[in-house]
């Protein structure tokens, strides 16, 4: 009884680490962060950034991916940028692709498809 008393806390506190909140990026997230924001606005409101990219001038850019899913295919990918210049957002942009509904894994037909 010891063990599964051990093994059931341990997995409530894996699951409550998980789901204990943090940014997420989406559209509307995005949408609220000004140009003039500061880092830590940016990150309180969009979360860690995926990447962060030095462009060819020294500043940086941020990147965030939002996946818009259905099962498991991405309906739609959005990638947000974030320019930052002197600790601050100096502009803003998005790229959205749609992957093309007919493309398909051959793995995923021959075990989901009958």
């Amino acid at each position: 009884m010891n063990k599964w008393t051990g093994l059931l806390c341990a997995a409530f506190l894996l699951t409550a680490a998980c789901a204990s909140g943090g940014s997420v990026a989406t559209q509307t997230a995005a949408s609220e962060v000004s140009v003039g924001a500061t880092v830590a606005e940016l990150e309180e409101a969009m979360g860690q950034p995926y990447a962060k990219h030095k462009t060819s001038d020294g500043h940086v850019e941020y990147e965030y991916i939002e996946r818009l899913k259905e099962g498991a295919r991405n309906l739609e990918v959005r990638h947000y940028f974030f320019l930052i210049k002197d600790g601050r957002v100096a502009a803003k942009r998005t790229r959205v692709s749609k992957p093309s509904p007919y493309e398909f894994d051959s793995y995923q037909m021959q075990t989901t498809q009958k």
